[in-house]
């Protein structure tokens, strides 16, 4: 063992320049996602990279397709017998917007991929292009020690991640032939921590239905059983929104006091509201709201019982109305992008003790955390697949902000242990 671990540490400083070389141009190459941001030259990116791997001459075959008008994927593969790997990346990266552009630092653009105080700079290097090149580099190291892994190797790199574009992305990966049952994200991971466990998303709507008013009619609609009111002349939908809020928001608490998983904070389960809309006039009370918002949810709750939860919730605030009973708020789940379910591998799973294992090999403790941002790792887990995060970089260097970065010996050292790791395989 303390042979290959020695081969590769020199093999990997022997190379730096190369592989250091490799991901500043990776992030010289602007991939905007073409869904949240202008990108003039959408496929240029990846092009590139096919190119690049097939030169390399590693592996058996490089595959590059178009998925959609905008968006497009490459494959790498190293054949081989037995169950294959699949290792999966998003090229795409969110814009730079203009007073990111104002504020980030002039000898280091957002493209320009430059080396500075130990550190690559650009859009994209730790989220998540340095996670993407590593284990290219890794097999570049495998390849000039001689050393081919015998099971097959699928790396797959996606154009429609951050806009939660599975369709386009990994559905389009699994529908291409890349399938396993086991995978590696590398997603950026606090510097290589192992993460077996990401919280689970969706986003709803709850649209309410009240009756309209004239405001100087307000107080009937408060006390309705007074003198000359019969009947209830009206209920404002935005009253009956936030009783249904107030129920959620019971929920939010409990579910964080109560439903936790071992690698989480406590609290990690939490329901978002990002908007209320009312139609009507200014002049009367209003007669529809809607809700929109998201739930982010422990991965100890099942996809299923956090819809159920969130549905109580709603349902046991319209029990509470006798306006709610009779007019039932109508919930939608899930709602603009499909609903995430939660990642909870166990932590004993193989691929957990082989990266640990390759943190010891070259002096590092492994370290295990949970994720509470959601990836395609979700949509990898909705196909069935056991997906395990692990890459270099971290949200605080810069992550959708200004002057990301990546620190060059944290990328050195992740193609190091996927070198390893790879070795094993």
């Amino acid at each position: 063992m303390e042979y290959i671990i020695d081969r590769i540490r020199e093999c990997v400083d022997k190379n730096r320049k190369e592989y250091i070389g490799f991901l500043s141009e990776y992030i010289q190459k602007d991939s905007t996602n073409p869904a949240l941001g202008e990108n003039k030259a959408p496929f240029a990116c990846h092009l590139w990279m096919q190119k690049k791997l097939e030169e390399y001459g590693i592996f058996d075959k490089v595959d590059f397709w178009k998925s959609g008008n905008d968006f497009s994927n490459v494959a790498a593969v190293s054949e081989g017998e037995g169950e294959p790997l699949l290792f999966a990346g998003h090229t795409d990266t969110v814009p730079v917007t203009e007073l990111q552009k104002a504020e980030w630092r002039e000898d280091a653009g957002p493209w320009s991929g430059a080396v500075k105080e130990g550190k690559i700079y650009g859009r994209g290097a730790s989220d998540m292009k340095a996670g993407c090149a590593a284990p290219l580099m890794a097999m570049h190291v495998l390849h000039k020690l001689g050393v081919k892994p015998k099971r097959p190797l699928y790396f797959t790199y996606v154009m429609s991640e951050e806009n939660g574009g599975r369709e386009f992305g990994v559905d389009s990966i699994i529908e291409r032939g890349y399938f396993a049952k086991e995978c590696i994200v590398m997603e950026p991971s606090n510097n290589l921590a192992i993460v077996p466990a990401i919280q689970g998303e969706f986003y709803f709507t709850i649209e309410v239905q009240g009756l309209s008013y004239h405001i100087a009619s307000r107080h009937h609609t408060l006390y309705p059983h007074g003198y000359h009111v019969k009947n209830v002349p009206g209920k404002n939908a935005i009253e009956l929104a936030i009783e249904l809020i107030g129920e959620l928001q019971k929920l939010e608490k409990e579910l964080g006091q109560y439903a936790n998983h071992p690698l989480t904070e406590w609290g990690s389960t939490t329901i978002n509201f990002s908007g209320i809309e009312s139609k009507g006039i200014f002049s009367a009370g209003a007669e529809k709201c809607k809700i929109t918002g998201s739930m982010l949810y422990n991965p100890s709750i099942s996809q299923e019982e956090a819809f159920a939860y969130f549905k109580g919730a709603v349902n046991r605030a319209a029990e509470r109305s006798f306006w709610l009973k009779e007019h039932p708020p109508v919930v939608t789940i899930p709602y603009l992008l499909s609903a995430k379910p939660p990642v909870n591998v166990e932590m004993e799973h193989p691929l957990c003790r082989q990266l640990a294992e390759a943190a010891r090999a070259f002096g590092r403790e492994p370290v295990y955390e949970s994720c509470l941002s959601t990836s395609d790792a979700n949509y990898l887990q909705d196909h069935g697949i056991a997906a395990i995060t692990m890459g270099p970089g971290a949200n605080e260097y810069g992550v959708h902000g200004v002057n990301e970065y990546v620190p060059v010996e944290v990328y050195l050292e992740s193609i190091a242990r996927y070198a390893y790791f790879l070795s094993k395989q």
